[in-house]
């Protein structure tokens, strides 16, 4: 009896050590490598198609494995049949520490059956989402064609189309405000906006710019009665892109008829200063 307990005894630990074995074999992932993501333009009103997405949102089966930085290598732990689907983040109001899926992009999505160790590499394109909405007080502005943009009366200087091939971002021309030695302000405004949602929902505006000085984007309301400031921006050699949230301030100021987004730069009288801007829209859903 005692060997027979033995016996019984020993095939049991033989058995659990089998089955620790089996359980602490590490799953061999497949990899995704994604070194952008870029934008696709389907309609003529979404306008340029100039983008800063500086993550990738994965989700695999629909359930987010985490937000990367690009360019990254993303482990897929799942093989087999698999939905990898991917959303584009940017930087909220050009802030590193405020990053965010960006309403407005569509999924990317690759339905495929993977195995260990493969690697994935697809060409990342995302569009914009059907239910954007450009708005149709004021769109915004790209300045092929002209300048819809109101310039201050207590400006120094005047926003002008500049068609310098050293001075535009891209197209034939962009927006510019130069501020000579003996000027100290420059602003400009969008004309009215009524028709915009004050109820919370995503309401971003995108522009491309370089700047040699600080400068702010701000709301002015009831016809340019008072004025809000939004967020102020660093001087930049090289052309950046931003998106700005407008939500929490529409819907704070939700009981003003009308509204004007405008962009303006203050300097000392001694100093040059230059405003380079383009691609400027405004959406929401």
């Amino acid at each position: 009896m005692k060997h027979f307990y033995f016996l019984l005894t020993t095939l049991m630990l033989l058995l659990l050590m089998s089955c620790k074995k089996d359980e602490l074999k590490a799953t061999v992932p497949a990899y995704l490598k994604i070194d952008e993501i870029s934008v696709q333009i389907n309609k003529p009103e979404e306008g340029s198609a100039s983008s800063k997405i500086s993550d990738a949102w994965v989700y695999v089966d629909d359930q987010l494995i985490g937000a990367f930085e690009l360019p990254t290598v993303v482990p897929i732990l799942k093989t087999g049949p698999v939905k990898i689907s991917v959303r584009g983040g940017v930087f909220n109001n050009g802030l590193s520490n405020q990053r965010i899926v960006y309403p407005f992009y569509e999924f990317f999505t690759l339905n495929s059956t993977i195995s260990p160790e493969q690697e994935l590499e697809p060409d990342l394109v995302v569009g914009y989402k059907d239910l954007t909405k450009f708005n149709e007080d004021w769109s915004g502005e790209d300045f092929e064609q002209g300048v819809n943009f109101i310039n201050n009366s207590r400006s120094d200087t005047n926003l002008v189309r500049t068609t310098d091939p050293g001075k535009i971002f891209e197209g034939s021309a962009s927006g510019a405000l130069f501020l000579p030695t003996g000027t100290t302000f420059a602003e400009v405004y969008s004309t009215n906006i009524t028709n915009i949602p004050r109820n919370g929902t995503a309401v971003y505006m995108e522009m491309n710019y370089k700047a040699t000085h600080d400068f702010a984007v701000s709301i002015y309301v009831e016809n340019q009665l008072t004025q809000y400031s939004v967020i102020n921006f660093r001087p930049t050699s090289e052309w950046n892109k931003v998106y700005i949230d407008f939500s929490k301030v529409f819907s704070t100021l939700f009981d003003a008829s009308n509204y004007n987004i405008a962009i303006g730069m203050s300097k000392s009288s001694s100093e040059n200063a230059e405003l380079l801007i383009d691609n400027v829209k405004l959406m929401h859903f």
